[in-house]
């Protein structure tokens, strides 16, 4: 594989449309470095951070659950392409972790949806038999609750990552409806 951008110490190489051409021939896959993205991208990215949820929870629409303990600064990164990738704007989500899932008892539970990254995570904490790809009812205020994988299981198998796509839509549906 091949980066559309070489970096060499502080230089950058931009390939030619021929040479993409060229590659894209020899069905070398030719791909672009995550700092490329425009600007204006990832200074939407960069203002969803995660809240004290006491100040967002009745405001927002989505509530993203977390392990706390191992949320790197690539987990981030992930986890803020993904929510950018379908259009999640900063007012619309909360990032808690298990620490802040007590307030969520007395949230009004229309119009959310928690999604909860790691089957584990949703099954000690929420004491519920969850699965990924389904829509479920959590909490005694029956949020629409989807579980996919964890930020590290995607961090650790690329693979998943189609799947987890699969899960966000499936929970921006549950919010439409």
């Amino acid at each position: 594989m091949i980066a559309r951008t070489h970096k060499f110490n502080r230089h950058t190489l931009e390939l030619t449309p021929r040479q993409l051409f060229s590659l894209s021939e020899m069905g070398i896959p030719v791909w672009e470095f995550r700092s490329a993205e425009p600007e204006e991208k990832r200074a939407v990215i960069e203002r969803i951070v995660p809240i004290e949820p006491s100040e967002q929870l009745l405001n927002c629409d989505w509530i993203i659950l977390i392990d706390g303990q191992n949320y790197s600064e690539q987990a981030r990164q992930l986890l803020l392409s993904m929510l950018f990738s379908i259009g999640i704007e900063q007012n619309q989500v909360a990032i808690i972790d298990s620490d802040q899932l007590a307030p969520l008892q007395n949230v009004p539970s229309q119009k959310k949806v928690l999604f909860v990254l790691g089957e584990y995570l949703a099954h000690s904490l929420l004491s519920e038999t969850m699965s990924r790809g389904a829509i479920h009812q959590a909490l005694s205020t029956n949020i629409t609750t989807v579980v996919s994988f964890s930020l590290d299981e995607l961090l650790t198998s690329p693979m998943n990552k189609a799947l987890a796509w699969q899960d966000l839509q499936l929970a921006k549906q549950a919010l439409v409806q």
